[in-house]
């Protein structure tokens, strides 16, 4: 058992389920005066849906997605007293978050049952499903 984590690591991705892990991360971080890093991770995988928009048009959709996510989460963590970090990277979310955890001394993962990626679930299984799978540490999944 842990006694204390020293640096937490949770996803968003907008998801009402990613503000809920959000709004445990930030306790659990504050009860262990932990460094908290939220991790919004751009789907790369979007690039690749056959659609007709161009694709101009598609990343900058996806783009504004991101900054609004990240602009909710700074709003959320003002006056919290939790020192926290955000990353954003760019590719698969369930291969991103383990390999950011792996390199990053990540001692706990907070992570929402569900979130955006319907397609994803539907073809190759949950995100979070991975994230339990493989995680090299400790996994809290917020219902």
């Amino acid at each position: 058992m842990v006694e204390e984590y020293k640096n937490i690591l949770v996803a968003v991705d907008g998801s009402e389920q990613a503000y809920d892990a959000l709004r445990e991360a930030v306790g659990t971080a504050k009860l262990n005066h932990s460094h908290l890093k939220i991790l919004y991770v751009l789907n790369d995988k979007l690039a690749n849906i056959p659609v007709h928009l161009d694709t101009m048009t598609l990343y900058k959709s996806v783009q504004e997605h991101s900054d609004y996510v990240v602009e909710q989460v700074q709003e959320y963590l003002k006056g919290t007293e939790v020192d926290f970090e955000i990353v954003r990277l760019t590719g698969s979310p369930k291969r991103e978050i383990i390999n950011y955890a792996n390199e990053n001394n990540i001692d706990l993962v907070v992570i929402g049952s569900t979130g955006l990626d319907a397609i994803d679930r539907f073809i190759i299984g949950s995100t979070t499903q991975y994230i339990v799978n493989h995680a090299s540490c400790n996994v809290m999944v917020i219902k």
